[in-house]
């Protein structure tokens, strides 16, 4: 059935799927870059990788409605730890972070609210919409985290350029759907900074160069062909619009897991 998949949705999850996911490539890199330098340190990462990625995915099929409001957290974490990386300033750490978080996944759902809780419910299987109206409390905070964002920029400079970056987001939430909101800033902002900050020390500090092409290739491909393999299954019993949604963010939140304990707790404490 092709009924729900629009041009619209087929651009986003291309742009996910071939921009946005393979960026978690690099962790193999990244691992060697902290520690895991040697074969058995990188096969121990690895397995643990592994380990971490299949309990997510198992804690989701029984607690989907818990295991979803746990990705939204950590995916705001997330973003938010990186934008605040990318200003390369040591304070304001949380109010930035904050700030970007919510904003992002925040302004995408209260600029597009019916067709992101239609996206909850393929994700849980679960009616969810009795928690709609809560959804006031944290609109409400991401728009004091800007205020206090834009108070901030009086005495910081580089939060100023923040300011145009926050409002320009927000229109390309307001002007387009969910998917396509959140594959652009994934894409195209997220990736971008997370990787522009990744590869630099990584060839600063990591010897075996050829390691980091190699690597990413390898579980790049890895990644594409197990996400497809999931969708063709999938697909037998539901629509490829829904298989694809399934496939592309409950593979997220199982890869968002390992990768912020590498990305977030162990990387930033050596390369902020």
């Amino acid at each position: 059935m092709l009924t729900d998949l629009t041009i619209l949705n087929i651009i986003s999850f291309l742009l996910i799927f071939f921009i946005g996911l393979p960026h978690g490539s690099f962790d193999g890199a990244v691992a060697s870059l902290v520690g895991f330098s040697n074969r058995m340190q990188f096969l121990k990462f690895i397995f643990y990788y592994l380990i971490l990625f299949s309990l997510v995915i198992l804690f989701w099929v029984y607690f989907p409605i818990i295991a979803l409001t746990i990705f939204i957290i950590m995916t705001i974490v997330h973003f938010g730890l990186c934008d605040w990386t990318n200003y390369k300033i040591n304070k304001y750490k949380y109010p930035i972070s904050f700030t970007y978080g919510m904003t992002i996944i925040f302004g995408i759902i209260f600029f597009n609210e019916d067709q992101s809780f239609l996206i909850f419910e393929y994700l849980t299987n679960n009616n969810i919409y009795s928690i709609q109206k809560y959804f006031f409390i944290p609109y409400f905070l991401t728009l004091l985290s800007i205020i206090y964002f834009i108070y901030l920029s009086l005495f910081e400079k580089k939060l100023r350029i923040g300011i145009i970056e926050i409002l320009f987001l927000l229109l390309i939430f307001y002007f387009f759907d969910p998917l396509l909101s959140f594959a652009i800033y994934f894409c195209f902002f997220h990736t971008y900074k997370h990787l522009k900050h990744l590869i630099k020390n990584i060839y600063l500090h990591l010897k075996n160069k050829y390691f980091v092409i190699y690597s990413t290739i390898i579980f790049t491909i890895i990644s594409w062909i197990g996400g497809l393999g999931i969708v063709y299954y999938l697909v037998q019993n539901l629509s490829l619009y829904e298989s694809i949604l399934k496939v592309v963010f409950i593979g997220l939140a199982a890869l968002t897991l390992p990768h912020m304990l590498l990305v977030d707790v162990i990387y930033r404490r050596r390369f902020k």
